[in-house]
């Protein structure tokens, strides 16, 4: 068996879509048009897929006042 890392919570963009309760494509807007939306920590999928920490996340919707529709 291999050694446990613990890994902080991560988000894809289809994440933060479902919690915010928009589409992926305004996620996509979102980090073309604000200059403090999280940088991606890790990217997985053969490079095509970024993901976040969720504390960044949450730091944006909170700076950004969007709601959580979870």
């Amino acid at each position: 068996m291999g050694r446990k890392v613990k890994v902080p919570p991560l988000m894809s963009k289809a994440d933060m879509a479902q919690r915010w309760g928009v589409s992926r494509q305004v996620v996509n807007n979102w980090e073309a048009r604000h200059n403090d939306f999280p940088e991606p920590v890790i990217w997985v999928h053969d490079n095509s897929l970024p993901l976040y920490l969720e504390e960044d996340v949450k730091k944006y919707e909170q700076a950004r006042e969007l709601v959580v529709k979870k």
